[in-house]
């Protein structure tokens, strides 16, 4: 029986030299950083959880889903640490407060230190924050014996978040989950947006 045997072409001296040469120069040059720092801007969409109570008016507390957006600047001065400016609107759903018709609204501004953690991709970024949010919340409805009522707070408090971003260049598209401490409740907000170094 006939074994059939590869045949494994021969490379010319000139040509081991090329291929030699090509992967020196690889080898030797530098990895483009994907650690893009500075000053950055950018926006984000998604779903808030939008949690309240109105002390006064039910023990039931308010809970319904909305769209919401965001938009921020930030700085990041070196690889591991960060920090962050944000406006936030969490919407305005319809819905109700016990056996009560109601509307509420979330909105503000929060400031958030910045934690990379120390990956081996360089392409990818995951990070933790903290903060204060000083958040406006807002809750109307109408019930049976004092008719229309509003119940607004605002103050400022903790709040914290995670995230993972995938970096092309000085572009980032991030998703985030952050969470927040109003007056009644502990809304949520699942986002997904992008941001550009500046400078």
């Amino acid at each position: 029986m006939r074994r059939f045997v590869p045949r494994i072409p021969r490379l010319r001296p000139a040509a081991l030299l090329a291929m030699a040469t090509v992967l020196s120069v690889a080898a030797s040059s530098p990895v483009p950083a994907l650690d893009i720092l500075g000053f950055y801007a950018g926006a984000a969409a998604g779903q808030a959880q939008v949690t309240l109570g109105a002390p006064g008016i039910s023990t039931a507390s308010f809970s319904e889903n909305h769209s919401a957006y965001k938009f921020m600047v930030g700085v990041r001065p070196i690889s591991l640490i960060g920090a962050e400016l944000a406006y936030i609107d969490f919407g305005h759903p319809g819905g109700s407060l016990g056996s009560l018709a109601a509307d509420a609204k979330i909105d503000g501004t929060a400031g958030f230190g910045m934690l990379y953690l120390p990956i081996p991709l360089p392409f990818l970024d995951l990070y933790a924050k903290a903060g204060v949010a000083r958040l406006k919340s807002t809750i109307r409805g109408t019930a049976p014996v004092i008719g229309a009522f509003r119940v607004e707070a605002s103050g400022t408090r903790p709040a914290a978040g995670v995230g993972a971003q995938l970096k092309f260049g000085s572009l980032a598209v991030r998703a985030e989950y952050e969470r927040f401490d109003v007056p009644g409740g502990y809304p949520g907000l699942a986002t997904l947006g992008f941001t550009k170094t500046l400078f």
